[in-house]
């Protein structure tokens, strides 16, 4: 096991972003960097990369699809950017059609994380502290998440909080996996997710209507292993129509949550989480600098999805979905592991 740290650049505003990879006995490798405690590579000891993510300043500093970020203070979209807590309303600073997304525009993938290693479990920690003057959540809020890389080839995060007010923490990781390799087509993939039912959504933006629909004979049902391309061809939409929905989990205790396999190479990826929902997307996060290009779009198609796992979206307006208040001086953890098999 070996841990180092890069510097890889400077952001624009002057701080400098560090990469820390971690090699297991096995020769495989991740990388993360303190900006944002973003996920940038998983890589085989051969080179093959599963993952989509961004190696220079320039991309980390402004992205479209969250691409390998910890997402937080609360994951996806909170309709309005507003919430009620304690009798109190709060309104957050949007950043998608006057909603907030993944915590609002100054959310934790915009900022700088102090960093510690620990050579001895492989891992590495991230922390940083929220304010209400920050992104407008109530409280100050230090908060942590911790990549550990096991010999099993097992990534676990760790992600951790503790508030002086209540307040709300739902985070995730928006990690883009391919287990084929990054330059192949993701809708050869074949995908599982242990979900009966997913949240009914607004059209116009695709914040939640409160309600479930049934995933059985529809396109969104992944209960048995299906490739995603035959799945994603039942759908209607624009030309680069993708899956990005929350799926309500109903596995056992014991079993992933969802699966993501190449059945070329016999690759996958299983996540395990204690959370109740996994959000699933699937991209080219390239795509968003090629808005309504057909033709790129169709030379660069899907190459990863997202399997983000968390409380379902939208929790705090929809009784049902799922607790995210952080009772004042409580510390909430929550843990999701992807385990990568037969890497060799």
């Amino acid at each position: 096991m070996t841990i180092s740290v890069h510097e890889i650049g400077k952001m624009p505003n002057g701080e400098t972003a560090e990469q820390i990879v971690i090699e297991n006995k096995n020769g495989h490798k991740i990388g993360v960097t303190n900006w944002g405690a973003t996920w940038q590579f998983f890589k085989t000891n051969s080179g093959q990369d599963l993952m989509v993510g961004l190696q220079t300043t320039d991309k980390l500093w402004d992205q479209a699809y969250s691409v390998g970020d910890i997402i937080g203070r609360v994951g996806n979209r909170i309709t309005g950017a507003t919430f009620t807590l304690n009798g109190k309303t709060y309104h957050l600073k949007d950043n998608e059609l006057g909603n907030a997304l993944h915590g609002g525009k100054e959310n934790f993938s915009n900022r700088m994380w102090d960093y510690t290693l620990d050579e001895d479990t492989n891992s590495v920690t991230f922390t940083t502290t929220m304010t209400e003057e920050i992104d407008n959540f109530p409280g100050t809020m230090p908060t942590s998440v911790t990549y550990t890389f096991s010999d099993d080839d097992e990534v676990a995060l760790t992600f951790s909080a503790e508030s002086d007010e209540d307040t709300l923490y739902n985070p995730t990781s928006h990690g883009y996996f391919n287990p084929a390799g990054i330059e192949t087509d993701a809708r050869d993939l074949t995908l599982q997710i242990h979900s009966q039912r997913r949240l009914e959504l607004n059209p116009e933006d695709t914040t939640p209507t409160g309600n479930f629909l049934d995933n059985a004979d529809t396109p969104f049902d992944f209960n048995e292993p299906t490739r995603i391309g035959d799945n994603l061809a039942k759908l209607d939409g624009p030309y680069d129509v993708k899956f990005d929905n929350a799926f309500e989990l109903s596995q056992a205790a014991d079993k992933p949550a969802a699966v993501v396999s190449d059945p070329k190479s016999d690759r996958s990826i299983e996540v395990y989480t204690d959370r109740n929902a996994v959000i699933f997307f699937i991209a080219d996060p390239e795509v968003a600098y090629h808005e309504g290009d057909r033709q790129w779009f169709d030379e660069h198609p899907y190459n990863a999805i997202a399997l983000e796992a968390q409380t379902l979206s939208d929790a705090i307006n929809h009784e049902g979905f799922g607790d995210i208040v952080l009772p004042a001086g409580k510390k909430q953890t929550y843990r999701t592991v992807y385990k990568f098999n037969n890497l060799d």
